[in-house]
């Protein structure tokens, strides 16, 4: 029962989450290309910068955005420990990481994502990396609340002047559900020890749920790509304008 409960309230969440950003597609996309306006007084500096810390960079100014967007999803936490960011809900805490990836680099999206020690609870009994988020916050007190996580991944495309080229959200699985998901869904991450890959392609769905609903949504996609072109399959659920 209480693994049920969990993924109940993951998917609950992941719907909240979807719905806060898609109701405003458009202010987001707007949000995101905001960018381009200015583009000739920062791009030089932006050029000059290694390639890691350009992914990272440009993450940092999708962060903004989200912000904006979710300025009322909930009560922000001060936690030094956590995802880029970190809501208090009536039901759970909840961290929500901003990421990015380049289109050329299908590693860091098409049916994987890097996850780092602190935006996930998934602990595996064989494969040894860091979690540093619980799985319950105040765990067996009375103020006892679960900890949700997920990832909002944007491509896009360097080649194309920065073009954003699609948008996706994940639910990543709590710790607690590991009998249910198990190694499966884990893929050797980008630093040895303080991270994963986490494999959703392998089991993209919420298993105990009825009907099965799919951990991943596609928020947004450029005309020329598909689901399959980022998830690396297709849920059928998103339809292109």
């Amino acid at each position: 029962m209480i693994l049920f409960k969990i993924e109940f309230w993951e998917h609950d969440t992941l719907e909240r989450i979807y719905f806060t950003i898609h109701q405003d597609i458009d202010k987001m996309m707007d949000g995101l290309r905001s960018k381009d306006k200015i583009k000739y007084d920062w791009i030089k500096a932006f050029d000059r910068i290694d390639k890691q810390r350009k992914n990272s960079d440009f993450a940092r100014g999708a962060e903004r955005i989200y912000f904006w967007l979710f300025n009322q999803f909930g009560k922000p936490n001060s936690s030094p420990i956590g995802a880029d960011m970190f809501f208090e809900t009536h039901d759970a805490f909840v961290h929500i990481d901003i990421k990015t990836a380049k289109l050329d680099n299908p590693s860091d999206y098409k049916g994987k994502i890097p996850l780092s020690e602190n935006q996930t609870n998934y602990k595996s009994k064989n494969k040894n990396f860091n979690c540093n988020l619980p799985t319950f916050y105040n765990k067996e007190k009375s103020d006892e609340k679960i900890c949700l996580t997920y990832i909002i991944n944007i491509i896009y495309d360097e080649r194309e002047d920065f073009k954003i080229k699609a948008i996706t959200i994940f639910s990543v699985p709590n710790g607690e559900l590991y009998p249910i998901y198990k190694d499966k869904i884990i893929a050797q991450g980008k630093n040895k020890g303080r991270s994963f890959r986490y494999l959703y392609r392998n089991k993209p769905r919420f298993k105990i749920l009825e009907g099965e609903p799919f951990r991943v949504k596609v928020l947004w996609l450029d005309k020329d790509l598909e689901e399959k072109d980022i998830l690396g399959f297709s849920t059928g659920e998103y339809k292109n304008n």
